[in-house]
């Protein structure tokens, strides 16, 4: 009787072991899954009232149309392809040193810096130089016209220009004669397109 007794209380044990593995078992994978769901209901509130964050591309794109120079490179490199601002001086030089560059953006679609002559007088040429995206395009006007202009940015693609000019009773000094021009960078042709006018061909 005691053998049979025993028997009995090893299987009772067993088949206890067995009943609590059996749960333990299916304990383990039910919290995975209520942990999952907490932290993804989580990211997406999050996501929700976060700010997009920017594109890579776009953000590598609008880095990527800069140029690298400074104004001050950028200039005396354009500078250098000039020809003498007056023919008949040969000693006459653009001074790149001392060149506005206010209105140089090496990411603009559309930047000018102006040049004047070293040493020069108030009514020495002026060279206005243009550059898109930091690349130097060349100057404004073929001619390049005594006295020093005013630039003015009227879009990240256009600048507005206003020679001065002496008129025939001005001291030459004291110029009174005004020309508007404005200089506009087209995308889809690739350069520069001016409207506006000019300073007379005998000022």
């Amino acid at each position: 009787m005691r053998t049979i007794r025993i028997g009995l209380s090893l299987l009772a044990a067993t088949a206890t072991l067995a009943a609590l593995s059996a749960c333990s078992g299916t304990g383990t994978p039910t919290a995975s899954p209520t942990a999952t769901s907490t932290a993804d209901a989580t990211t997406t509130t999050a996501t929700q009232h976060a700010t997009p964050p920017t594109s890579p591309s776009s953000s590598a794109t609008a880095q990527g149309s800069c140029g690298t120079e400074s104004a001050a490179t950028a200039v005396q490199q354009a500078v250098a392809t000039l020809p003498r601002p007056v023919p008949n001086l040969p000693d006459a030089t653009w001074d790149a040193s001392h060149a506005d560059t206010s209105g140089y953006d090496s990411c603009a679609a559309l930047a000018w810096s102006v040049v004047s002559v070293a040493d020069g007088t108030p009514s020495s040429p002026n060279a206005i130089l243009l550059f898109h995206d930091g690349k130097y395009l060349g100057t404004a006007t073929k001619v390049q016209y005594p006295f020093e202009p005013t630039v003015t940015r009227k879009s990240d693609t256009s600048i507005a220009v206003t020679y001065r000019y002496a008129k025939q009773t001005d001291a030459n000094a004291n110029p009174s004669g005004t020309a508007d021009a404005t200089f506009t960078w087209d995308t889809a042709a690739g350069k520069v397109e001016m409207a506006g006018a000019v300073p007379p061909a005998s000022s």
